[in-house]
């Protein structure tokens, strides 16, 4: 998307849309952190649309002084408030793409992150494989891949169960020897 395609995308919305999505796009992420840190991403994804339309909704209400409003116009509350959704989209695409610092990992927590994060939520994936990796680092008695199950069990999603955390820690193990001999 050139930097043209995205001036237009706001101008082609007007200014409540864009007002609320940018409200959306917090809330969206306050939520995420707090309510659904543990949340896999596919039951976020619609987050900012639901809210999107709930924010428009609530918006129409008050600039119309009427809550009848909502029946009469449900059509172009849905279209506003799925406008709202895609502009909060649009705004945390813009956020990560230019804005977020880039992951400051390490070869092995990148390759630790890689293997873990589809058991760990997003928001704990980075702390998750550094912590990993510094406890492999440190360990000197052999115990690592125990070390590394209790690391992944404290940031893992709840439907992960123990011997799944096993194989993955021996994994994460077996495979930073293998890279370490190459």
């Amino acid at each position: 998307m050139s930097l043209i395609q995205i001036f237009n995308t706001f101008t082609f919305y007007g200014l409540d849309v864009v007002t609320l999505a940018l409200l959306t796009t917090v809330t969206t992420q306050l939520i995420k952190k707090t309510l659904f840190r543990h949340a896999q991403k596919k039951l976020v994804t619609f987050l900012p649309f639901l809210l999107g339309t709930l924010y428009y909704a609530v918006y129409a209400c008050i600039r119309n002084l009427s809550i009848g409003y909502l029946l009469e116009e449900y059509v172009s509350i849905m279209e506003h408030g799925l406008s709202v959704g895609a502009v909060s989209t649009l705004y945390y695409v813009l956020y990560e793409q230019f804005v977020r610092q880039k992951s400051g990992l390490s070869a092995t927590e990148k390759v630790i992150s890689t293997l873990i994060e589809a058991y760990i939520p997003s928001d704990n994936l980075e702390a998750a494989a550094k912590a990993v990796a510094e406890a492999i680092e440190r360990d000197v008695t052999g115990s690592g891949a125990k070390r590394a199950e209790e690391i992944l069990s404290a940031y893992a999603a709840e439907e992960i169960n123990e011997r799944d955390l096993q194989l993955l820690s021996k994994l994460i193990i077996e495979t930073l020897a293998h890279l370490s001999t190459k």
